[in-house]
């Protein structure tokens, strides 16, 4: 996926969701589309990096999920136990979690990209500052 064609999907899965608050339709479809979306351009990314960096950026995205994925049930538990919150639609929890998860795998994949090349600039004895 290029460029121009993540820069299309994003506009694309934001006015969706724009729509939700209008048609009450979009929203579910449209968050776990743009968490495919942004998640897939950046793995897609990691793809061209040598195999030190795509592992080890890999490893740290996994625990770095891990972590996020067990703080955000313990908050979810916690307030649904507090406010006793046992009606909330299956389905489009699912969607809507899902689409969060894979943003926040998708921005953190970016991070972590610019944080290797930031690291690889430093340790470049060849770059003259």
């Amino acid at each position: 996926m290029n460029k121009n064609v993540f820069k299309g999907l994003l506009v694309m899965w934001l006015v969706l969701i724009g729509l939700d608050f209008w048609l009450e339709q979009y929203a579910l479809v449209a968050v776990t589309g743009l968490g495919i979306t942004v998640y897939s351009y950046y793995s897609q990314q990691v793809k061209r990096l040598s195999d030190e960096s795509k592992t080890s950026i890999m490893n740290e995205l996994n625990e770095k999920t891990v972590s996020f994925v067990v703080l955000s049930f313990l908050l979810v538990l916690i307030v649904g136990l507090l406010f006793d919150l046992r009606i909330l639609p299956t389905a489009e929890t699912v969607f809507v979690a899902l689409g969060g998860l894979f943003v926040y795998r998708g921005l953190t994949i970016g991070g972590l990209l610019m944080r290797d090349v930031y690291r690889n600039d430093l340790m470049n004895p060849s770059k003259e500052i």
